[in-house]
C-alpha cells in the first residue's frame, strides 16, 4: 500500500464504526483512554461511522487530533472506497491501535485493524454473531492484546467499562451514558407537553403494527393530552406516514427534519419516548427521557432493558411468553443471547398501555 508516515511522536488509532446506539453507550469512555497516563505522549485518531458524525462533533472532538470517516455502504460496495480508505490507515503509521468493539466484523473494523498495520493491537475476544463457522480462526494473531470477560448477559456499557480498564490500566470512572445537555440547543416549535414516537426501522423484522402505535398514542392523548411528536430517518417515511394517516389526534410529523444532535434536545424535553428497539432508546437514555420500548428478546440484557442505575425510567415490553422465560438464567444464556426471529407484533397495545401507566404512577 505504498509508503507510512514517519513521525517521531507515535500514533494511536481508536476504531468504533459501528451504530448510533452503540456508540452511545461506549462515547464516554473515549477521553478516559485518550488522557491515559499510557497514551498521553501519542497523537490520537479516530475513526467513525459518518452516520453518527454529528454527535461526536458535538460532544466529543477534543478528544482526539484527527478523525476518519467512513461510509459503511460505500465502504462494503465499493471496491476502489474501500481500498484507498486502508490504504488512508496504513500509511499513517500507527503504532497502536484500539478496537473496542465486542461485535468485531472481519470486513469492517477487524479489517481496518489488519490494513494498519500497528505493532500494538488491542480488543476484545470477538462476539461469534457475526461470524460464519467457517469463518471462525479468521482472527488469529490479528490482535497482540485480547479482553475476555466470561459473564454473560452483560449489559454492553459495563463490558465497555470493563474494556477501558483493561486499555488503561486504571479503573474507569465513567458512571453513565448521559451527554452534557448544556450543549443543547433547544429545538423550537414544540408544544409543552409531548411524547416521542418511533415507528420505524432499518430492520422490516423490528417492526410494531401502526394500529399498536396508534392505540398506545390515543391513550395518552385522551389520558394526558399530550402531543404525539414523530421521529425518524427518511428510510422510515413508510412507518411514520402509516401512523400519521391513521392518528386522529394532534401530531408532529418530524421524520427526515432533524440532525441526532437536534434528536438529543427533542428527547431531552420530552415526558416519553415510545419506540421499537432501535438506537432512538439510547438517545434517549443519554438525555435522561423516560423509554417505553417494544423488545422480542434479542440480545436480552446487553442492550435492553436497561440497568436502573443507567436509566431509572426504563420499560422494555416482551411477549408474554418470552417475558415468563427471561426469568429463566440458564433459557436466556442458551436462547436469548443473540437475535432471534420472534414478531415484535407479539407485544401487544395492551401492555405496553400497561408499561405507560406505570410510568404514569396509576
Amino acid at each position: 500500500m505504498g509508503f507510512r508516515q514517519k513521525s517521531e511522536q507515535k500514533k494511536l488509532l481508536i476504531i468504533r464504526i459501528d451504530e448510533i446506539g452503540d456508540y452511545m453507550l461506549w462515547r464516554n469512555f473515549l477521553n478516559e483512554i485518550t488522557s491515559a497516563p499510557a497514551y498521553r505522549s501519542y497523537e490520537i485518531h479516530f475513526t467513525g461511522n459518518k452516520s453518527w458524525k454529528s454527535i461526536f462533533e458535538t460532544f466529543d472532538a477534543d478528544s482526539v487530533q484527527k478523525s476518519f470517516w467512513i461510509d459503511k455502504i460505500k465502504f462494503k460496495k465499493d471496491l476502489r472506497y474501500r481500498y484507498r480508505f486502508l490504504r488512508m490507515i496504513y500509511r499513517q503509521g500507527y503504532d497502536t491501535i484500539i478496537n473496542p468493539t465486542f461485535s468485531r466484523d472481519k470486513r469492517y473494523d477487524d479489517s481496518i485493524v489488519k490494513a494498519a498495520s500497528a505493532k500494538h493491537r488491542i480488543g476484545m475476544t470477538a462476539n461469534t454473531e457475526s461470524v460464519q463457522p467457517y469463518e471462525l480462526g479468521y482472527d488469529r494473531n490479528l490482535y497482540t492484546r485480547l479482553f475476555h470477560h466470561a459473564e454473560k448477559p452483560l449489559f454492553e456499557f459495563f463490558r465497555n467499562k470493563l474494556f477501558t480498564s483493561f486499555v488503561t490500566g486504571i479503573e474507569s470512572a465513567v458512571e453513565d451514558t448521559r451527554v452534557p445537555t448544556s450543549l443543547l440547543t433547544p429545538f423550537k416549535g414544540l408544544p409543552e407537553k409531548y411524547v416521542v414516537l418511533f415507528p420505524g426501522s432499518r430492520s422490516a423484522s423490528r417492526i410494531w403494527p401502526t394500529g399498536h402505535f396508534v392505540l398506545a398514542a390515543s391513550y395518552l392523548f385522551k389520558t394526558q393530552g399530550y402531543t404525539m411528536v414523530v421521529c425518524g430517518s427518511s428510510g422510515d417515511r413508510t412507518y411514520t406516514d402509516a401512523f400519521c394517516k391513521a392518528y386522529t389526534y394532534p401530531v408532529i410529523d418530524l421524520t427526515g427534519k432533524t440532525t441526532l444532535v437536534e434528536m438529543l434536545s427533542i428527547l431531552h424535553r420530552a415526558t416519553l419516548l415510545l419506540s421499537v428497539d432501535t438506537g432512538s432508546v439510547h438517545l434517549a437514555a443519554a438525555v435522561g427521557c423516560p423509554v417505553v420500548g417494544v423488545f422480542n428478546g434479542s440480545q436480552y440484557q446487553r442492550f435492553a432493558p436497561y440497568p436502573s442505575a443507567l436509566a431509572p425510567h426504563f420499560f422494555a415490553c416482551y411477549p408474554d411468553h418470552i417475558e415468563k422465560e427471561l426469568t429463566d438464567a440458564s433459557i436466556v444464556r442458551s436462547k436469548y443471547e443473540f437475535v432471534i426471529a420472534e414478531p415484535y407484533a407479539n407485544v401487544s397495545a395492551e401492555k405496553v398501555i400497561k408499561a405507560i401507566d406505570i410510568f404514569l404512577g396509576k
